[in-house]
């Protein structure tokens, strides 16, 4: 996939719309992210804590799957956000390929992908940008895709120490949340187990916004518990 620029789409809600805002994104992904949100939301309803929680989280890098009722593997970030009126929804940015252009490079050389995301969505959520700027300031991310698209010969196999599936899923059921070592946007050696058709979406915490590090491996479908533990934890 010679453009991934052209696969760069966005959905949710902006503090300068009045109303849901989506751009090149299809209508069946949209459904699909619409769905899981729709399972969360109702508990940012029950009071102003959790209103305050919710607008307070983090915004939160992913890469997810083509499973679970999602035909296409995505990298991106999700923020929380309003509309012009105060509706809390979230704000979510989103790169979709096919499973069968997928390659391990596209997420180990993501790191200024993924910080340049991050700064576009604070900035439209806290600044108040238009539709028009917030998809402009997009545009200019297709820059950061070069590291993308490179071929490597090979990708390092992490050491015990780096493994941080081990780290995260040892002695657990399901997956914790936990602090990760290393700075920076990218989670260290994720190219090397992420599985463009796996059954495990992964979930860190960008740094536009200084949140402390912290990652999430979830298990089976988004579901209202994870949107919890992203969004109001």
């Amino acid at each position: 996939m010679d453009d991934l620029s052209r696969a760069l789409g966005w959905y949710g809600k902006l503090p300068a719309a009045g109303d849901f805002v989506r751009r090149r994104l299809s209508s069946e992904l949209v459904n699909w992210w619409h769905r899981w949100l729709e399972l969360g939301l109702p508990s940012v309803k029950e009071g102003a804590a959790k209103q305050s929680l919710f607008f307070h989280a983090p915004i939160w890098n992913f890469a997810l799957p083509a499973s679970h009722g999602c035909d296409v593997v995505q990298l991106g970030c999700v923020a929380p956000s309003r509309d012009r009126v105060g509706r809390l929804y979230p704000l979510l940015v989103s790169l979709y390929v096919p499973p069968s252009y997928f390659e391990p490079q596209l997420i180990a050389g993501s790191a200024r992908f993924y910080q340049q995301i991050g700064k576009s969505l604070l900035q439209a959520v806290s600044l108040g940008c238009s539709v028009e700027q917030f998809d402009r300031s997009l545009a200019d991310i297709s820059l950061t895709m070069t590291a993308m698209l490179k071929r490597h010969s090979a990708i390092a196999t992490p050491s015990c120490g780096d493994d941080i599936l081990s780290i995260l899923n040892e002695g657990h059921s399901t997956a914790p949340t936990e602090q990760l070592e290393e700075e920076g946007s990218s989670w260290p050696n994720l190219a090397n187990f992420f599985e463009p058709q796996g059954g495990n979406s992964y979930w860190w915490t960008n740094q536009a916004t200084g949140a402390a590090l912290r990652a999430q491996v979830h298990g089976g479908a988004p579901n209202a518990a994870l949107f919890k533990t992203l969004f109001l934890a």
